[in-house]
């Protein structure tokens, strides 16, 4: 297993305040590691092959990046962002707000169905140790938050109810992906939680167990 280095102390500037030449060279580094994920496991991925490929020295890609998942959140933070946008473009389906949730969550995990090692990552980030991973790990959390969010519609305002629908939903997602992955449950299932998660959201009255 390769050994993960660590930048100085100091740490590496932040994207938006590099030259553009710096900027586009962080760029190019974080497109070729996602490149690299979307073929291979990350554990099986060496940092200095994605240096290589992205045409800079290894010392040089640590400038930006403090470790192998401070790369790797950036490169996760690329993809989500790509499929928020995938999911933009999408016409939402006609009907109810529980509608348009479902229809966004179930293309989500069409996406991790189709690249579960998307999934096996966000694992190894959950529990890692770099701090700058953590600030990334913040911004795969409001894309996220986005995603779902864009079902409510427009007008719906951003109240404690709808933040409590997201954080149970992504609570219900990520325990079944998580068990999928580990090959403890079944992707059918995941798509099953979802759904009786969102119509317990939705349509569930205690009236309706008597």
């Amino acid at each position: 297993m390769e050994v993960t280095m660590m930048a100085d102390v100091s740490g590496p500037a932040a994207p938006e305040t590099l030259r553009r030449d710096q900027r586009e060279r962080r760029e190019r580094i974080v497109r070729v590691a996602l490149r690299s994920l979307a073929n291979s496991e990350y554990d099986r991925i060496k940092v200095s092959d994605v240096a290589r490929d992205s045409g800079v020295a290894l010392g040089t890609l640590y400038r930006y990046f403090t470790s192998k998942e401070h790369l790797f959140a950036a490169a996760f933070l690329l993809w989500q962002e790509g499929l928020k946008r995938t999911l933009d473009r999408a016409a939402p389906p006609e009907g109810a707000e529980k509608e348009r949730v479902r229809d966004v969550l179930h293309r989500a995990i069409r996406a991790f169905q189709l690249q579960p090692q998307f999934y096996r990552v966000l694992i190894v980030l959950e529990t890692a140790s770099d701090p700058y991973v953590d600030d990334t790990y913040r911004s795969i959390d409001k894309v996220f938050t986005d995603i779902v969010r864009s079902a409510f519609g427009a007008d719906v305002r951003d109240d404690a109810d709808h933040r409590a629908i997201i954080a149970t939903l992504s609570s219900v997602l990520g325990g079944g992906l998580r068990g999928w992955v580990m090959a403890r449950t079944t992707i059918e299932k995941v798509y099953e939680n979802i759904d009786n998660a969102i119509r317990l959201i939705y349509d569930f009255s205690p009236d309706d167990r008597s």
